[in-house]
Formats: structure tokens, sequence, C-alpha cells
């Protein structure tokens, strides 16, 4: 070997650095990028043949034990198939929001600021600038700005068919780069190991429904074709849905009076978006899974507090068994997870009953072994003495996983301009 070689010339641990990088470069090449055509084959049949959790998961023993106890006839806490109903959250439980933040904003800051076909007036533009540099900087949302982002997404997309806006948002997650996680797009950020959970539900003969803040026009495009959920199982965040021909007169504040109208004035018209309507988040859950499902779920997944209220309803004075799931947002080497966060989610399991969700201690992988947390610093890497984590790819070969603590650093990633 030339003597001049860079390995050489390394140092002590700086061997150990150059090989690790080496390691997670060769492997990260050797590893395409998934598409979401990959991700809609992560199939796990009714006797739960998963891969990307760790077998020893306390999680995934405590769902299958209770897969098995509901669906056994003979058991005396059988559930008629009717009545085997799950709920989901999807920000944080099915899709990534950490990276920098929730879905939902990211859409809304391509829209009122990089995107050519929309013109937003100077104080709606203003205002998505004041909250790019919140999110994309990681700040504390100021209180009540929450609202006023629904209410202005909303307003952003006004006119747009269901379709129209489905299709929107499946053109963006095709392309959009995800915040400092390398080869993972928007489209692709869905958490390998609960596609593997709702399968298993699916084989199981559940009915699966979301109930998420996600504007549900946005969580068709995200969810569709990879999820075995349909359409009209999703509860979520709404607009007002009109006549298209109402728009001029719609005061966008309150609520459209089609009593008003006569059916020649309606007749023939595209059903366009309006308003923003209600949010779906908190207790707002319980009152979307009241009207909509007229029962308890037996069993609901979530990540936050915002999913405290849906743990609770489903837990409490339920005439079948019930469990609740809580996510975890606890790794911090493959993941932005938040240890204070994390923490208080984990204590509140243990308060309630609740059954807690390691990311990091139960999951093999995250988004599959060529995404690799980046650092907004120079290219480094930090090395641990953890064993590799022996994980499965998309066609089902095992592989060894980069070490936990090895970080690639490449530069910041923002959204595409």
């Amino acid at each position: 070997m030339d003597n001049n070689s860079t390995y050489l010339r390394f140092p002590g641990k700086m061997k150990v650095f150059f090989i690790s990088f080496l390691f997670v470069f060769a492997f990260a090449s050797l590893n395409a990028q998934s598409t979401r055509a990959d991700l809609a084959k992560i199939r796990v049949s009714k006797d739960g043949d998963f891969k990307y959790w760790y077998s020893n998961s306390p999680a995934l023993q405590k769902l299958k034990a209770f897969v098995a106890e509901v669906t056994d006839e003979n058991s005396d806490k059988f559930v008629p198939v009717s009545d085997r109903i799950a709920t989901f959250d999807i920000d944080g439980t099915l899709l990534c929001e950490t990276a920098p933040y929730y879905f939902n904003w990211l859409l809304y800051i391509h829209r009122f600021l990089y995107d050519d076909t929309f013109t937003p007036n100077e104080e709606d533009r203003t205002r998505a600038k004041e909250i790019e540099d919140i999110v994309m900087n990681q700040k504390s949302i100021p209180e009540g700005w929450g609202d006023q982002q629904q209410e202005d997404q909303a307003m952003g997309f006004v006119g747009m068919t269901q379709k129209e806006m489905e299709d929107y948002v499946s053109r963006f997650i095709e392309t959009e780069p995800v915040w400092n996680l390398s080869n993972l797009t928007w489209g692709t950020a869905l958490y390998w190991p609960m596609i593997e959970v709702v399968s298993y539900l699916v084989a199981n003969d559940f009915q699966v429904y979301i109930c998420s803040g996600v504007d549900r026009d946005v969580a068709h495009a995200l969810l569709k074709d990879i999820y075995e959920i349909p359409r009209y199982r999703i509860m979520s965040s709404d607009v007002y849905y009109l006549p298209e021909n109402m728009l001029k007169e719609l005061d966008y504040k309150g609520m459209p009076m089609f009593e008003s109208y006569s059916f020649d004035q309606l007749k023939g018209q595209r059903v366009v978006r309006g308003a923003f309507k209600n949010l779906c988040t908190g207790y707002n859950k319980v009152d979307a899974m009241v009207r909509e499902l007229a029962q308890q779920p037996i069993l609901t997944w979530g990540n936050s507090t915002g999913d405290f209220p849906m743990f609770e309803f489903v837990t409490t004075n339920n005439p079948y068994p019930s469990i609740a799931f809580c996510q975890i947002c606890d790794d911090t080497d493959r993941e932005f997870g938040n240890p204070s966060k994390a923490e208080k989610c984990k204590k509140a399991c243990e308060e309630n009953g609740w059954v807690s969700v390691s990311m990091h201690d139960e999951w093999a992988t995250i988004y599959g072994p060529e995404v690799v947390k980046q650092i907004p610093t120079a290219v480094n890497a930090i090395t641990t003495d953890a064993e590799p984590s022996i994980i499965y790819n998309l066609q089902g070969q095992r592989v060894a996983a980069p070490q936990r603590g090895v970080n690639i650093q490449n530069g910041r990633k923002y959204l595409s301009r």
C-alpha cells in the first residue's frame, strides 16, 4: 500500500473512525433507496413473522399475546371480528415527525413559500416565513400558532377537489427529502416496524382506522397503497367541502350555508375544498371515534400526550379486552428522539397501564438500513462498542446494520427549493 495512504496516516482511533465511515458508506451503497412500491411489499402473516422488530421486544410480545387471546374462539377473551377495531395516530406513530416537525407544517411551508403555482398575500407569506424559521431551527411554537397554521394551510388549498389535493401531496412526497436523514423522501418516511404491525392486525381480521391530526386528504396520499387501511377508515382533521360556485361568496371563517342555495344553483358544480373545519387532536379524537365508530376500539396506538385521551377512551370501561400502545421517541442514534418527551410518555404509560414502545430498544430498523442520520456539522464518525444489529432488508435478506452510534454527518438538508 502507498505510504501516502490516508488510512496509514490515521493514528489510533482515527483508523476506527475511517473504517466506520467506509462501512456505512459501503452499506448504504449496497442498499438502494427504498420506494413506496418496496414498502407496500412489507407484510406480516397471521402468525406474526415480524422482521423489523427485535424478537425480544416486550411490546411485540404483548401485542402478539393480546391478538392471540382476542382471536381464539375458545378463549373467554375472544372478540368477534365485527368488534375487532384498532385506531392509529399518524405523525410519530406511522410517519416521521421529528425531521424536523409534523408533515402538515412542512407541506404548508412549501405551499406558501416555494410553490410557483400559488401566490399568498403578503401577510400570509410573512407568517409562513416566521413559521419556517421556527420549524427549521427547531424553536418552540408560540401559543396559538398551531390553530393559525391549520387555518392558513386550509386556505392555501381552497378550490381544489379532493383528488387534486391528494395528487398534489403525492407529487410533493415523491421527491421531497427528509431533513437530515439520508436516502429518504417524505413518501418513504414511514416506519417499517409499524407497517408490519398494521399488516399483522389486518391478517388477524382487525378493522384498522386512522385517528389523526393530519389533514384527511393529506392522510389519503401518505398512506395509500402501503398501509392496508381503506380510505373511509381515516378519521382526521377536516375542511369544508362545497360547490365551486360558492367560493366567491363564502366567509372562509364561517360555515357555508347550503340551505340558502337552490338545487339549480348547485347542480353540476365541482365539489372543492373550502375553509378549515376541525382539528382531530387531543380529546377531539375521542369525539371522532364516538361519532364515526359508535363503539370503543379494543386496540389503539399513538406516541404523545395528544393521544392520551384516545388511550383512555379505549382502555376504560371497555366491554372487551383492550390495550393501548405508546411509542416512545427515545432513539437519538438513528432518529431525532426527544429524551425529555420520551421520559414523560414512559412515566405516563407506567401510571396508566399502557404499553410503552421503545423505538431505540425494540425496533431493529426504523426506515431501513440505507437511511442514516445526519447532523449539521463537518463529516465525522462516532463509534461505540455496541454489536451491529442483525436486521432484514426489503428482499428478506439478513443484513448487518450500522452500529448504533455511528453517524455520518455531511451537512444540513433543508426543504427543496
